[in-house]
């Protein structure tokens, strides 16, 4: 019997980990220029960010059904596997009401599901977290419940380049505060009990890096770490060598913001996602 993980694909994990620790991701469904597409299978980041600069409408999101949770729980237990499915948070997704029904709807004692109340990388860190957990051995109630425990020990932060994208979308959560602000500031924002919530307000796009990277060491020392961008790896790299003092190069996982958090971060945005040591 194995534990198996259980993901959505606003986690923006690269394929490589999902492979490696054979997590399952059910794509979230974006709507851009009329269609509906799923998020990494349908539509990869270039062609979704291309679109999204070119203007027109703006792009919606969707979570994945219970119809799609139904159908990859039943895959998992059938096999005699245990299911530890974690995810956005609530506070910005309904991602969550379809696993529950979903599990509702069957013979759900083998799957445990967990508010991870994070998104992005931050969430994907948890998922890897819980792949270790997993492969150490355990029922998935024992698994569900470290991954529980060790929950506040992930953090994202992310500095974009504009609020529009998170406001047009009904995401701005407590970000609300910096609407109105003097223009051209780049915002930085944290993940804070499942919402977004302002942190500073820097004024250009180098201040902002300098900021995110003294932010982020405030937080070490570090487990885990992850550097994120949506459309300037260059600007990302930059960033990660900034932040080796906290994790050597090539611990510090690089990924991209899919289609899911690209509809609300938008173009030139960055980001950095950390598990502390615990103390």
């Amino acid at each position: 019997m194995t534990v198996r993980i259980v993901t959505d694909s606003s986690a923006d994990l690269p394929a490589e980990l999902v492979q490696q620790h054979q997590i399952t991701v059910l794509p979230c469904y974006v709507v851009v220029d009329g269609q509906t597409l799923k998020d990494g299978v349908d539509i990869q980041a270039d062609d979704f960010y291309r679109r999204l600069q070119a203007g027109g409408p703006t792009p919606t999101t969707a979570q994945p059904t219970v119809a799609d949770f139904q159908a990859v729980y039943q895959d998992l237990t059938s096999q005699g596997d245990q299911v530890v499915s974690i995810h956005v948070s609530r506070k910005l997704s309904g991602t969550l009401n379809s696993a529950e029904q979903a599990k509702g709807s069957l013979d759900g004692e083998a799957v445990e599901i967990i508010d991870s109340r994070l998104a992005a990388m931050p969430l994907g860190l948890v998922v890897l977290e819980a792949a270790a957990l997993a492969a150490e051995g355990g029922s998935h109630q024992e698994v569900a419940e470290k991954v529980r425990q060790g929950l506040d020990l992930h953090h994202g932060l992310f500095a974009l380049d504009t609020l529009e994208f998170l406001q047009k979308g009904g995401r701005i959560g407590k970000a609300q505060a910096f609407l109105g602000s003097v223009l051209n500031v780049k915002p930085i924002l944290r993940l804070h009990e499942g919402e977004a919530h302002p942190v500073e307000r820097p004024r250009n796009r180098e201040r902002a890096m300098h900021r995110l990277v003294e932010l982020v060491k405030e937080l070490g020392p570090v487990r885990r770490m992850a550097v994120i961008h949506s459309t300037d790896a260059e600007r990302m790299a930059v960033l990660k060598q900034e932040l080796t003092g906290l994790l050597p190069a090539d611990q510090i996982i690089e990924a991209r913001f899919g289609s899911t958090l690209g509809t609300y971060i938008g173009p030139d945005a960055l980001g950095v996602a950390i598990t502390q040591e615990a103390r």
